[in-house]
């Protein structure tokens, strides 16, 4: 196991920190270690998933940590386009075959924290 995965209960981004719709990519590190989650949020769901293109290999975000939202509705990978439905994971479109690894998160206080 990653020991830069936050463990339940950890903190991640505060609700009132994310513009509806956004989706936004945390960074987490022990040591060499690194952990990557995109937070979510769309209407009143709040989801994570890990931050990994399932078709590249790759980071989901722009170099400059932008996280691309089309429509309002679909996360787009930056390297190769590949389109994800920002409530579930599920793939949208582009070279993707599967959805994303989800994360599991919780609110708590108006603080979304791994659960």
């Amino acid at each position: 196991m990653n020991p830069a995965r936050p463990p339940p209960g950890a903190a991640l981004i505060a609700v009132a920190d994310l513009a509806d719709p956004e989706a936004r990519a945390l960074d987490f590190r022990a040591g060499e270690m690194l952990f990557s989650l995109i937070v979510v949020r769309h209407g009143d769901t709040i989801a994570a998933y890990r931050n990994w293109c399932p078709h590249a290999g790759a980071p989901l975000e722009r170099p400059d940590g932008r996280v691309v939202i089309e429509d309002g509705r679909y996360l787009v990978c930056s390297l190769h386009g590949a389109s994800f439905a920002l409530e579930d994971g599920a793939c949208a479109g582009g070279p993707a075959n599967r959805g994303l690894l989800p994360f599991p998160v919780a609110v708590r206080d108006g603080i979304v924290v791994a659960a």
